[in-house]
């Protein structure tokens, strides 16, 4: 067996990613991912929340994509929620430094190729 810092980059996300579903999520919501019990709109709440707070994206696309009923129900909840909110204006150099964050950010994360400018 790989002691884990002989573990790939991928083998370690995933070593951690079942390390978070072990540990972080509920019975209730391991069973409704696993399709053992009825995904309600309470436990697709609270699991989309733990997948963002610990960075399961792969989880939170595909429970958005496996439930696209619940996820429209999610977005009104949030929509009704932020419908407001009055965001300040921005200039257009506001706008362009807050896109380069962004893409400095996804380059820094994903690599300098994922993002043609």
């Amino acid at each position: 067996m790989k002691k884990y810092d002989e573990l790939s980059e991928k083998e370690k996300r995933n070593f951690e990613e079942f390390l978070i579903l072990t540990f972080e999520v509920s019975d209730d919501e391991l069973a409704a991912i696993d399709k053992q019990k009825p995904m309600t709109m309470e436990l697709f709440s609270s699991c989309l929340a733990k997948c963002t707070e610990r960075g399961l994206y792969k989880l939170f696309e595909s429970l958005l994509d496996e439930y696209p009923d619940l996820t429209d129900k999610y977005v009104k909840a949030i929509d009704d929620d932020i419908k407001d909110v009055i965001l300040p204006e921005r200039t257009p150099e506001e706008e362009e430094e807050s896109w380069n964050r962004l893409c400095d950010r996804i380059k820094n994360e994903y690599g300098d190729d994922v993002i043609s400018e």
